[in-house]
């Protein structure tokens, strides 16, 4: 179960105020209204292959609709939700959520733009007695933000958007990527599963632009996410997913029990087997072009390290995919468990174990504990004292190396092979 504390983080800040900008203007121009429905035009949903985390692809959708810069490949990057490596000790699909396991969201929401006031109500925690307030307070929000021409974020066991509503905003027009691969708006209450029939576990409603002040700048959130990235490699095990090179570890061990017939029911852990493998070719794409591209932000070590680390990310996401359409050819849904082979066991094996070798240089050695391969970067631009590598303390200090050049969950339903997100 997702913890309760990834909505305090997705809450950046709780406020409401006058809504300007130029941004803003144009999103209110985008408002349409047609028997007694209220939309904004434009606005279009994604499929699990365009953005696997569906909550950074919320984010990401919001942000278009704003005309703000800041895209999903950065808020993945940002939380290291693009660094990170994870199963579930079952093989539940939803070690490929961000908000499962070691969560990676924290630092992508310090990053948007924008203040964004949540209204919670999970399922497990105790009930409200001002239910009926809580829900009107709730669909006011929505109406008011829609108006305004920002999309609200809904978030259940996977993420969608209100981009409409009727009734004075007691129903709400959506899209999700559980609903159609995202390809078709629908009333939330003529669905059911992830996309709607119940409400929502958590709302979150833009509320206004964050003043200078509030904004992170650029250079901190990424240190914040490389040093969460190097943390996420060494920790093991968060409840009952594994992380880092724990994760790997267990991946294989499962695949080789397999193959020794030492797994029971192999049937169960096929859908999460097949949804980490695509998950993390698709981040693991996406993290070396970010990478590469900050790499011109900085100089000297810290830019070298970078454009090391995107190159092993990309030669990692070229390793898994040689030959495939999609990593669904190769690590299959479990629909087509009688076509699950002991020749595609054993190829995917060899993909992930040239894949942890790709994450962990071996020149870089402490005490016979592996070394991330972009632990030089950290430790090269970081304000922060680094305890593995003496020999980059003195870097960690040095404003030549820091500063920029002067002018510059729940089972999942089986992927189609159009939800793909390592194919993209």
């Amino acid at each position: 179960m997702r913890n309760a504390k990834f909505v305090i983080l997705l809450a950046c800040c709780v406020g409401c105020a006058a809504i300007g900008g130029v941004g803003e203007r144009e999103a209110i121009m985008n408002v349409k209204q047609a028997d007694g429905r209220v939309w904004i035009d434009g606005v279009e949903g994604f499929s699990p292959a365009e953005y696997a985390s569906s909550l950074h692809g919320c984010q990401a959708r919001i942000l278009q609709a704003l005309g703000e810069p800041l895209a999903y490949g950065d808020l993945i990057c940002h939380s290291a939700f693009a660094f990170r490596v994870s199963v579930h000790e079952q093989f539940c699909p939803s070690a490929g959520h961000p908000c499962c396991g070691y969560m990676c969201i924290g630092n992508a929401n310090r990053a948007l733009p924008w203040r964004v006031k949540v209204y919670e109500s999970f399922p497990w925690a105790e009930a409200r007695p001002d239910r009926a307030a809580f829900e009107a307070e709730a669909c006011a929000a929505i109406k008011n933000s829609i108006d305004r021409g920002v999309p609200v974020h809904y978030s259940n066991e996977e993420d969608g958007l209100i981009i409409g509503y009727a009734d004075e905003g007691r129903r709400w027009w959506c899209v999700h990527p559980y609903h159609k691969w995202g390809s078709e708006p629908f009333w939330h209450d003529e669905v059911e599963g992830f996309a709607g029939g119940k409400w929502p576990w958590a709302i979150a409603v833009w509320t206004e632009p964050k003043p200078d002040n509030e904004r992170a700048s650029d250079r901190d959130l990424t240190i914040a996410a490389l040093e969460q990235a190097v943390d996420m490699w060494h920790t093991d095990k968060r409840d009952a997913y594994f992380v880092g090179d724990a994760a790997y570890a267990h991946w294989l061990e499962w695949l080789r029990d397999i193959e020794a017939g030492k797994v029971d029911a192999p049937k169960a852990g096929m859908q999460g087997n097949g949804w980490c493998f695509d998950v993390l070719i698709h981040n693991r794409r996406i993290a070396a072009q970010w990478l590469d591209n900050k790499a011109g932000q900085f100089n000297h070590q810290a830019a070298k390290a970078l454009r090391v680390a995107a190159d092993h990310y990309a030669q990692l996401a070229k390793v898994c995919m040689e030959g495939l359409n999609c990593p669904w050819d190769l690590a299959l849904s479990p629909e087509r468990s009688d076509e699950w082979t002991s020749t595609l066991r054993q190829n995917q094996i060899a993909r992930l174990e040239a894949a942890r070798e790709h994450r962990t240089l071996r020149a870089w050695q402490s005490g016979g504990r592996s070394i991330p391969f972009f632990f030089t970067a950290v430790c090269v631009f970081s304000r922060h004292r680094c305890c593995l590598l003496s020999t980059c303390l003195a870097r960690c200090q040095s404003p030549a190396l820091t500063s920029p050049p002067a002018p510059h969950p729940p089972t999942l339903a089986a992927m189609p092979r159009a939800a793909c997100a390592g194919s993209l």
